[in-house]
């Protein structure tokens, strides 16, 4: 895991939800509104096309996940039962994220099937 995307998840458990950054530099890099708690995936590379993210190719042929098109994370009611899940699991260190992140993510996306457009 990147280590800006580590300090950012180790944040998100101990403070909550976040809410619009509209103070963020790239804001909105999804949508106008969009809920920036998730703004470093715990899910990254979920590599699921449904929540809207694909795989690109680089220049130099290699693969790179890209979710600039993924809404699903960033809609504040997904967003807050993501959080819901993580704390009735008990996981307060972002390790305990990363192990629990496939079945926490397969649980989301049966109580919040993901859409590709907002």
């Amino acid at each position: 895991m990147h280590p800006l995307a580590y300090e950012h998840l180790k944040k998100v458990l101990i403070n909550g939800l976040a809410g619009p950054d509209e103070s963020c530099d790239y804001y909105p890099c999804h949508f106008h509104g969009q809920d920036c708690t998730w703004c470093f995936c715990p899910f990254y590379p979920c590599e699921d096309p449904q929540t809207g993210g694909e795989w690109l190719r680089r220049r130099d042929g290699s693969s790179v996940w890209n979710c600039s098109h993924c809404y699903w994370i960033h809609r504040h009611e997904v967003a807050a039962a993501l959080l819901e899940l993580i704390r009735m699991r008990g996981i307060e260190c972002v390790e305990a994220l990363e192990r629990a992140s496939r079945s926490i993510f397969q649980e989301l996306k049966e109580r919040h099937p993901p859409v590709k457009e907002r």
